[in-house]
C-alpha cells in the first residue's frame, strides 16, 4: 500500500515474507523461517509508523488553471508558479500535463512541508488558478491442482478465507481485464500467460530506472533502495516485487499443475508501472488510472485493453486530491471499478488516499481467524475487508504469491508469503473479475460495489473501528447473482431474448412470409427453430430495436410496403402482443437499423437513412414512440450495409457498423450522446456477405458478435473482440440463402 505524500522511513509497514519459494516448486512441503522486515530484523510486533518525516521535501506540484484552453495554459501556469516562487526565492517550470488537465510544475529546489504549503497557498490565492496541491509521492503497501494451492488459506480455508472455490463452479474471470497500479511485474511461469502488454508511466527517467522515463516496458526494476535515500535516515530497503505479488493473488494461473492459484485465474493482468524506489508521484499513479481505463494520456498510445478494474495497493497519509479525484471519476464513468488499499497504520482510513476518495472501493485487511488485522486501517471510509494475513506468530499466515529472488535487480521467479492491506485490495478485485465475468463482461462500478457489500458476511473475528460491509465472500456473491433473474443489461446492450430464456436468439423471414424463432443456447448455436408468423412479406424492412416500449421484453418493428412502421411488442415467450403503428412515411428510409441506446437516455432509439444518404436518429421516448428525430450524419449513401450491434467495443454506448463500397467494415463507436468517435476499419472483404446482423452475445464471452451469411446461405459467426474487431469466426448454419430479412 501507499502511505505518504512524502518518501517514508519504510515502505511496507506491517508487510513481511517469509523464505522464498522457488518457482520450479518443491516435492513436498517447504522449510519457513522466521517472518522477516525488510530490514533484515525480525517483524516487530506493531506495524512502524507510517506518518511523513518532518525533513523530507518536495519540488513537485500540480496546478489546475481555470481557463484551460491551449492558448491560455502555459502562460498561466508559469505566471502563476513563477508568482508563487518568487516569493520562496526559488524558480519553477512547467513540465507536463497530466490526463486529467492538471499541469505538473517542478521547482530548481525541494521545500520544507512549511514552504510547500505556503507555495501551495500562494497558488490557490491566484484567480487563473483552479487547484493546486503537492504532487504526492506514494508508497506501496505492500481445489486446483497447483502446487501450493493447500498454503492458500486465504482463498478457501475457514473461518478467514473468501470461499473461492465456490465461486469457481460460475466462472473463473475469463474475458476480464484487471489493471495493477504498481511497481511494475517480473516474468514469472505461474502469471506469462495471463499478463497482456502494459506501460511504464513513470516520467522521470531517474525514478524509473530503466534509462528512460514512459515507454511500453511495465518490467518492475527493482525498488531497492540504499540508506538515507527516501528520507533522513531512512533504512537500506530491498525490492519488494510488489506489483508481480499482487498480480499473483489477482490472476495466476490455475489448476495448471505449479505454484498458487490467483482469485480470478481467467483473467488478464494489465500491469501498469508507476511506483518506483521510494514510492510514486501522484501524477503518474493518477495518468496509470486514466490510461488503464482507456482514457488519453498526452504522449503515451491509447490503451488497447481497457481494464475493467483497477487496483491501487497504494495508500497516503493525505485527503483525496484533485488529481485523483478527476481521473478515478474518469475511470468509474468510463466503467472501471478502482479498488485501493486503505493503508496499514491502524487509524482512520478517511485519512488516507487514494482510498478516501469518492468512486473507490476501499479494502481493509483481516487475519486468518477472520478478524481485522492488527496494522489494517477503518472506520466508516472503509467498503469490505478481505484477507492480508498477519505472520506476527505464524509465517504461513501472510499472503502467498508469485514474487522474485532478486534482492536488489530481478532474479529468479519463486513464490513468497506477504501481509499488508496491499494483500486484501487484490481478492476484491479478483473477487469484482468474478462477477463481472458472470454476467456478460461489463458491470456498473456502483452495482458491483453493491453486490460486493451485500455479500459479505460479518468478519469471524469480529472487527474493532469498521470494517465496511464485512469479509468479502466470492462464493456468496456468485451464488446470490445465479440465483435471482438476470439483471437488465445496460440500455446500450442490444436485447434479443425473444424468449426470455436469457440467450439470444435469432428471428429470420423466409421467402415465402414465415417469421421463424432461432432460439440461441449462449454458447454460439441454436436450438431447434419453430415458425411465430405468417404474411411477413408484406414488409419491406423489419428492426429488433431491442425493449422499445418499456416492458423489459425485445419487441420488433416492421414497415409495410405504404411506407407505415409498426411495432410488435414481444410477449417474452417468443410471440406477440397485438401490434400499433408508430410512424407513416417511412418508405422515404432506405435503411432501418436499432442500435440500442444511442444518446445515453436509457431508452431504445432508432437510426435511419434517408434517399440522400443523410443519416437520423428517432430516440425512443421508452413508451412505444418517438421524440423529435435529429440529423447525426451524411454521406451515409456509399454504405451498403448498416447494423446497430448494441455496444461493441465494450466502453458502454451503444454503436453502429457499416460496410463501405469497398467491402470494409467500419465500426462506429457511439459517444453516448447521439454522435460518433473517430470510425475504425475492422474487417475487410466483406463484399461477399449478403445480410449482416449483430444478434447481441451470442457466444455467451460477454462481448458483442455479429453473424453474417454469404452468397452460398452459408451462415457465420464473427466472434466480438471490442474495439479490436473480432476474435475469430465460424460457420454456425447453411441454407440460409432463403431468408430474405434476418434480425
Amino acid at each position: 500500500m501507499v502511505t505518504s505524500p512524502a518518501k517514508q522511513s519504510l515502505r511496507f509497514t506491517g508487510m513481511a515474507t517469509a523464505t522464498l519459494l522457488l518457482a520450479g516448486g518443491l516435492a513436498s512441503g517447504f522449510a519457513v523461517q522466521p517472518a522477516m522486515a525488510d530490514d533484515g530484523d525480525i517483524l516487530p510486533a506493531a506495524p512502524q509508523a507510517l506518518q511523513p518525516a518532518d525533513e523530507v521535501k518536495t519540488d513537485q506540484f500540480i496546478v489546475g488553471i481555470k481557463d484551460n484552453t491551449v492558448q491560455a495554459v502555459k502562460a498561466a501556469v508559469e505566471e502563476a508558479a513563477g508568482n508563487a516562487a518568487s516569493k520562496l526565492g526559488v524558480a519553477a517550470k512547467g513540465l507536463r500535463d497530466t490526463a486529467t488537465g492538471g499541469h505538473v510544475v517542478k521547482l530548481d529546489e525541494p521545500l520544507s512541508a512549511v514552504e510547500a504549503e505556503k507555495f501551495v497557498q500562494s497558488l490557490r490565492l491566484d484567480p487563473d488558478v483552479a487547484y493546486a496541491e503537492p504532487d504526492a509521492v506514494m508508497q506501496i503497501a505492500a481445489a486446483p491442482n497447483d502446487t501450493y494451492f493447500n498454503e492458500q488459506w486465504n482463498l478457501w480455508e475457514s473461518p478467514g478465507g473468501i470461499r473461492a472455490t465456490g465461486a469457481w463452479d460460475y466462472t473463473r474471470g475469463e474475458g476480464v481485464v484487471v489493471a495493477v497500479v504498481d511497481t511494475g511485474i517480473t516474468q514469472h511461469p505461474d502469471l506469462d500467460a495471463n499478463v497482456l502488454p502494459g506501460y511504464d508511466m513513470i516520467a522521470n527517467a531517474a525514478d524509473a530506472r530503466d534509462g528512460n522515463g514512459r515507454d511500453p516496458d511495465p518490467t518492475d526494476m527493482g525498488d531497492w533502495a540504499p540508506a538515507d535515500e527516501c528520507a533522513v535516515d531512512s533504512p537500506a530497503e530491498k525490492s519488494s516485487w510488489h506489483g508481480t505479488h499482487v498480480a499473483g493473488t489477482i490472476a495466476a494461473a490455475g489448476n495448471n499443475s505449479r505454484g498458487v492459484t490467483g482469485v480470478a485465474p481467467g483473467a488478464k493482468i494489465l500491469p501498469v508501472r508507476a511506483m518506483s524506489f521510494c514510492g510514486g508521484y501522484t501524477s503518474d499513479i493518477a495518468d496509470s488510472i486514466v490510461w488503464a481505463a482507456g482514457g488519453v494520456v498526452t504522449g503515451v498510445p491509447v490503451n488497447p485493453n481497457p481494464a475493467k478494474v483497477i487496483n491501487l495497493s497504494v495508500a497516503g497519509a493525505s485527503a483525496c486530491s484533485a488529481t485523483y479525484q478527476n481521473a478515478i471519476n474518469f475511470a468509474h464513468n468510463s466503467g472501471a471499478a478502482v479498488v485501493a488499499a486503505v493503508g496499514n497504520s491502524n487509524k482512520s482510513a478517511a485519512d488516507f488516499s487514494p482510498a478516501n476518495c469518492q468512486n473507490v472501493i476501499a479494502v481493509a485487511a483481516s487475519d486468518r481467524a477472520g478478524a481485522r488485522t492488527y496494522y489494517s486501517n477503518y472506520g466508516s471510509n472503509v467498503d469490505v475487508t478481505a484477507p492480508g494475513g498477519d505472520m506476527r506468530t505464524d509465517p504461513l499466515s501472510g499472503i502467498l504469491s508469485t514474487y522474485n529472488t532478486g534482492t536488489t535487480g530481478k532474479a529468479e521467479p519463486a513464490y513468497a508469503f506477504v501481509q499488508g492491506t496491499s494483500m486484501a485490495a487484490p481478492h476484491v478485485s479478483g473477487v469484482a473479475a468474478l462477477l463481472i465475468s458472470a454476467q456478460g463482461g461489463s458491470l456498473a462500478p456502483a452495482t458491483l460495489e453493491q453486490q460486493l457489500k451485500d455479500n459479505a458476511r460479518p468478519l469471524p473475528g469480529g472487527c474493532t473501528g469498521g470494517c465496511g460491509a464485512g469479509l468479502v465472500d466470492a462464493a456468496a456473491a456468485l451464488i446470490a447473482y445465479d440465483g435471482n433473474p438476470p439483471v437488465a443489461p445496460s440500455p446500450a446492450t442490444k436485447i434479443t431474448d425473444f424468449n426470455g430464456d436469457g440467450k439470444p436468439d435469432v428471428l429470420a423471414r423466409d421467402t415465402a412470409g414465415a417469421l421463424w424463432l432461432y432460439p440461441g443456447n449462449g454458447s454460439g448455436g441454436w436450438l431447434a427453430a419453430r415458425q411465430i408468423g405468417s404474411g411477413w412479406n408484406v414488409m419491406t424492412a423489419i428492426e429488433a430495436p431491442g425493449d422499445f416500449n418499456g416492458d423489459g421484453k425485445a419487441d420488433v418493428i416492421a414497415r409495410d410496403s405504404k411506407g407505415a412502421l409498426w411495432l410488435y411488442p414481444g410477449n417474452g415467450s417468443g410471440g406477440w402482443l397485438a401490434a400499433r403503428q408508430i410512424g407513416s412515411g417511412w418508405n422515404v428510409m432506405s435503411a432501418i437499423e436499432a442500435p440500442g441506446d444511442f444518446n445515453g437516455d436509457g431508452k431504445a432509439d432508432v437510426i435511419a437513412r434517408d434517399g440522400n444518404g443523410v443519416l437520423w436518429l428517432y430516440p425512443g421516448n421508452g413508451s412505444g414512440g418517438w421524440l423529435a428525430a435529429k440529423q447525426i450524419g451524411w454521406g451515409w449513401n456509399v454504405m451498403t450495409a448498416i447494423d446497430g450491434p448494441g455496444d461493441f467495443n465494450g466502453d458502454g454506448n451503444a454503436d453502429v457498423l457499416a460496410r463501405n463500397s469497398s467491402g470494409g467494415l467500419l465500426l462506429y463507436p457511439g459517444n453516448g450522446a447521439g454522435g460518433w468517435l473517430a470510425a475504425k476499419q475492422i474487417g475487410w472483404g466483406w463484399d461477399v456477405m449478403t445480410a449482416i446482423e449483430g444478434p447481441g452475445d451470442f457466444n455467451g464471452d460477454g462481448q458483442m458478435d455479429v453473424l453474417a451469411r454469404n452468397a452460398s446461405g452459408n451462415l457465420f459467426l464473427y466472434e466480438g473482440y471490442g474495439s479490436n474487431g473480432f476474435f475469430r469466426s465460424y460457420q454456425v448454419g447453411s441454407g440460409w440463402n432463403i431468408m430474405n430479412a434476418i434480425l
